[in-house]
Parts: structure tokens; C-alpha cells; sequence
């Protein structure tokens, strides 16, 4: 729905129900974040060992991989969304609707997931992960190989790094390739007699424990964005349900953050406004996901809520 009006700002004393909305989330956050980190993570350690080291060698040596070991990436994600995130996401959308309907109206019985758009929302929006997910590991591969041609490593340690990384971003990947040359010339400089290929093992091994750490980062970011997302819509699809029923009279929709320090500028400006249900919050910057901006997350890791309130 288009936004009409401009927003109105509420006093920045949270109310009871922001302060619930917020707890319901974070609840909710930090007891289903375990299982799509390990299965992340499990994802790219196969992604990792299904390509050979001769075959890294040679995408280097050409200077880009081939199409269609791209492609078999692109369909570990389709699998993975499939089989693993979609389940999760339906979950997440059926919890965040049945804790709202609890809420506001102290039946969680009355919110039914599967008479709305929600399995029309999951579709989409697994389509658009699917492909951020493809080009991010296209981007940083192609950023790695590419590597070696300004000179910094060999061909041969490029190939023998670049498979800890697959699964990361771009600047991750990157990161990783300085934080390896880093440790190799430190350990060349404190060590004048180590042979060079016992100092690039030893830091090949650093590297890759760095990376592990790195892979646990991202695969964090991303539960915790995709739950919250998935939450924040089962709830709004939940009130509008309920609203269309005659259930609830009409609402309005309050942003709330958790008003600490680590509450980013975007998020820290929206804390307080609320819309009209079912219109956008205004906010700079890209928003996630094919732009919506009618729930959190503003961004990766917003852990924001929206609280539901009677607009008169």
C-alpha cells in the first residue's frame, strides 16, 4: 500500500506493548537461532569439499570459474532454502502470528497461517534469498581469483586458501586472503631461518581457522535476520487477518527498537513512528529484500519490533 501520510512520531518512553512486542522477538531470536547456523554452516563445508584443489587451480590459471560450477552452487541453495530454510521460515511466520494473536487477542487460535499470502510471500522472498545468496559466493570467488593477478600470492597458495573461504562474502573472502598474508610475512620476519613453505602451511592453518570463525559470523547474521523477518511477517500478516475480520478495530503500527548502544542510526531514528497498517516506514538506505518496508529488519541483524496499536 502506497504511504499517504507523513509519520507521526510517538514519545520515545517505550509502552508496555512495545516493550512485550520487543521481548516476544528476542525470545523468540535467541531459542531458534542454533539449527539454521549449524545447517549453514554444514552447507559450505560440502560446498567446500565437493571442489577439487586441481580444479581451483585451473579456474585461477584461467581467471574465472566456470558457469557451471556456479550453477551447482546455485542449486546447493535451492536445495538448501527447500529443504531446510522454508521449513523454518514457516515456522518463524506461524509463531510471530500466534504470539501476536495471544497479545491482542488472547486467542492464539484464531490466526490461520495457511488461509493468507504468507506461503505467496515465502515463495518470493525464498527466490530473492536464492539469488543474493548465488551472487555473493559468484562475487567473492571471482574477487579471490582475481587476487593472485595483482601479484600479492602464487597461484598454487591462492588454490590451497581459496576453499576455507567458499560460503563467505566478498570483503570476507578478501579479508581472509590479507589476513593469511599477514600472518606468513610476520612469521617469515620472526623466524629468518623458517623455510617459506612451513611458514604458508602454518599460516594456510591460521587462515582457515579464521575462516571458520568468519563462516559462524555470517551464518549467525543470516538466522538471525531471516528469523526475525519471517517473525515481524507472521505477526503483521496476523493483524491484518484479524483486522479484516472485524476483529480488531484499525490499527496502527509502531516501530520499536531496543534504545540501547547497539541500536544503529537508521533504526534508533525509526523508534517511536508509527504507520498506518499496511504502509511503509520511512527509512534511508536499501532496504532488505526486494525493498518492503512495512516490518523489521531495516537491516542484517535488526533485531527491531513493530507494536500494534489502535489508531484512534
Amino acid at each position: 500500500m502506497k504511504h499517504t501520510h507523513k509519520h507521526k512520531r510517538l514519545a520515545k518512553t517505550k509502552t508496555r506493548n512495545q516493550r512485550n512486542a520487543l521481548h516476544r522477538l528476542n525470545s523468540f531470536l535467541n531459542a531458534n537461532q542454533r539449527k539454521p547456523v549449524r545447517l549453514l554452516i554444514s552447507m559450505w563445508k560440502d560446498q567446500q569439499q565437493a571442489i577439487t584443489y586441481k580444479q581451483l587451480r585451473e579456474a585461477i590459471l584461467l581467471g574465472y570459474m566456470t558457469e557451471e560450477e556456479f550453477t551447482n552452487w546455485q542449486d546447493d541453495y535451492v536445495a538448501f532454502f527447500n529443504t531446510h530454510l522454508k521449513p523454518i521460515l514457516d515456522s518463524a511466520t506461524f509463531k510471530g502470528g500466534k504470539d501476536i494473536a495471544a497479545a491482542l487477542l488472547q486467542n492464539p487460535d484464531l490466526y490461520m497461517p495457511m488461509t493468507t499470502g504468507i506461503d505467496n510471500w515465502i515463495t518470493v522472498h525464498g527466490a530473492e534469498w536464492i539469488t543474493q545468496m548465488s551472487d555473493e559466493a559468484k562475487e567473492a570467488v571471482s574477487s579471490m581469483i582475481h587476487y593472485t593477478a595483482k601479484g600479492h600470492m602464487t597461484v598454487d597458495e591462492l588454490a590451497r586458501i581459496i576453499r576455507p573461504t567458499i560460503g563467505l562474502t566478498e570483503p570476507q573472502a578478501l579479508a581472509n586472503a590479507h589476513y593469511y598474508e599477514k600472518v606468513k610475512a610476520k612469521l617469515m620476519e620472526d623466524n629468518p631461518t623458517m623455510k617459506e613453505t612451513t611458514a604458508a602451511k602454518r599460516a594456510r592453518e591460521a587462515a582457515a581457522r579464521y575462516a571458520g570463525r568468519q563462516h559462524r559470523e555470517r551464518a549467525q547474521m543470516i538466522a538471525e535476520t531471516e528469523l526475525a523477518y519471517a517473525y515481524n511477517k507472521g505477526a503483521d500478516d496476523a493483524i491484518h487477518q484479524a483486522q479484516d475480520a472485524g476483529l480488531l478495530p484499525r490499527m496502527k503500527a509502531v516501530w520499536s527498537t531496543a534504545d540501547d548502544e547497539g541500536v544503529c542510526g537508521i533504526c534508533g531514528a525509526l523508534d517511536g513512528v508509527a504507520v498506518d497498517l499496511g504502509d511503509s516506514f520511512e527509512y534511508q538506505g536499501k532496504s532488505l529484500y526486494g525493498g518492503q518496508k512495512q516490518t523489521p529488519p531495516a537491516h542484517p541483524r535488526c533485531r527491531c519490533a513493530i507494536c500494534y496499536e489502535e489508531a484512534e
